[in-house]
């Protein structure tokens, strides 16, 4: 049971990670701010990670599996807000956030991958959860060996 999650979360981060990396890669270039082109390369080395780790996974290494659980916590939080947002899936979302002011939403996604990094964000405030990202993180944590 173990390597079947092991593989499952591990195809979620290549394919995620591959496809996030020639996305972002793609616009690094494209980038006309400082802070666009930091948000981008941090983008695209985050993607590169949730690759290399879902590789290592594959491969059975033991490393793999702290590093992967730390690609999986940092995909828990979503966060707009005026000062700063963030938000980052691999391979795919399935999502739930409140709106002060103005609601919630779900949303889901397979496969899908997403980036975003600013010093700046929307006029309301914004706080989400990632529940596959939760669910990946705990079966790595108890299929560790």
């Amino acid at each position: 049971m173990r390597h079947f999650i092991h593989r499952l979360v591990a195809v979620l981060q290549i394919a995620g990670g591959f496809w996030g990396m020639l996305s972002l890669g793609g616009r690094v270039l494209e980038m006309p701010t400082p802070v666009g082109l930091l948000a981008m390369l941090l983008g695209t080395a985050a993607f590169a990670v949730a690759l290399v780790a879902g590789v290592m996974l594959i491969a059975g290494q033991a490393r793999a599996v702290p590093i992967s659980m730390w690609v999986q916590l940092a995909q828990i939080p979503i966060v707009a807000s005026p000062l700063f947002s963030y938000g980052w899936h691999v391979g795919a979302v399935a999502a739930f956030g409140l709106r002060f002011g103005g609601g919630w939403s779900f949303g889901y996604a397979v496969p899908s991958m997403a980036w975003q990094w600013a010093l700046q964000g929307p006029d309301g405030v914004f706080l989400g959860i990632n529940f596959i990202a939760i669910m990946a993180f705990f079966l790595l944590f108890l299929t560790r060996r």
